[in-house]
């Protein structure tokens, strides 16, 4: 009896401990789906809040700048660099002369370039014409522009006689029949001697040429240019060669002179012309011209590159002189004429 209560006893604590753990975990189960799902949990309320769409000053400013840009983009016009081809032109207009006239060949000519404008100071010619000498001459005229164009023309020079005054015959009166009278022979007289012409004078220290004197001065590489630009047009100066000019020394003797100026004159003359040169005491010298060269300033030929430089500045080669003048601003006409 005593064993069966202990028995009771035993199982009754059994299930009561049984009881109490089942308890605990139903506890702990239950608070662990409350915290993972609470009842009370409120609904989420999403914060929805509402974009302002109206654009601003600023942003249509934005807009219209971007449009204009797009707008810029697409109407550009690619340029194109076209290469220029086109010769300058040159006007030329005939020209007539008289006879033994003094010429500058290049007064009237001009040259115009569609992009260098106006060329006329690059215009050049190897030309020369002889005005003592009747008929038509053709002078070949050549212009480069920046672009290595080279246009040209050519300018008819028309020589004639000089005009001389024809003297009207004088009206014979009408002869009135009349007695006839004896025929008294005349006394034979003497012809008359010719004179013998005088020899021209020219005044001291000038270059006589195609009729036209022109003053100089013995200047040298130390005063000759100042002499001239002093006056371009009323006096030239020795420069190169011997500084003082001499008819018989042996020696060169190289002048200058502006053109336009007094040396204009040097234009008119061709191979065969003569000058007369007269020293300090009015001695003169007559040298026959040979020899045209057109040189630019460092003595080099145009066209060839040929030095000319002591041929014409230094003073060897005899008795002769060098008369030099521009042509333009690069090119120099040289005469050199020999005793």
């Amino acid at each position: 009896m005593e064993k069966n209560t202990i028995k009771q006893t035993i199982i009754i604590g059994f299930i009561s401990i049984l009881g109490v753990a089942l308890f605990i975990s139903g506890y702990i189960w239950t608070d662990s789906v409350s915290r993972a799902n609470p009842l009370n949990q409120s609904a989420k309320t999403e914060k929805v809040s509402q974009k302002n769409t109206v654009p601003t000053d600023k942003d249509l400013s934005q807009l219209v700048a971007t449009a204009n840009k797009k707008s810029a983009k697409q109407n550009l016009v690619p340029t194109v660099d076209v290469k220029d081809t086109k010769a300058p032109t040159i006007d030329a207009p005939e020209v007539i002369v008289e006879q033994d006239a003094l010429v500058d060949i290049y007064e009237g000519v001009t040259a115009t370039d569609d992009r260098d404008g106006d060329v006329s100071a690059k215009i050049a010619t190897a030309d020369m014409i002889d005005t003592s000498v009747v008929g038509t001459q053709t002078i070949h005229f050549s212009v480069t522009d920046q672009s290595g164009n080279t246009g040209s023309a050519d300018r008819l020079f028309t020589i004639v006689a000089k005009s001389e005054p024809v003297a009207e015959a004088p009206v014979q009166p009408e002869e009135t029949p009349a007695e006839t009278a004896p025929v008294v022979q005349p006394a034979t007289a003497s012809a008359p001697i010719p004179e013998t012409p005088a020899e021209p004078s020219y005044a001291p220290m000038t270059l006589t040429m195609n009729g036209q004197s022109i003053p100089y001065q013995n200047g040298g590489q130390g005063s000759g240019q100042s002499i001239i630009d002093s006056n371009p047009s009323g006096v030239a100066s020795t420069w190169g060669g011997a500084a003082v000019q001499s008819g018989d020394d042996g020696q060169n003797t190289h002048f200058i002179g502006h053109n336009p100026g007094i040396f204009s004159a040097v234009f008119s003359l061709g191979a065969g012309s003569q000058i007369v040169v007269t020293d300090a005491n009015g001695t003169p010298t007559t040298y026959t011209v040979q020899t045209l060269l057109q040189l630019d300033d460092y003595g080099n030929e145009v066209g060839t590159g040929t030095s000319y430089w002591d041929f014409t500045v230094g003073t060897g080669g005899g008795e002769r002189i060098t008369l030099q003048s521009c042509i333009n601003d690069d090119i120099n006409l040289f005469v050199i004429a020999y005793k």
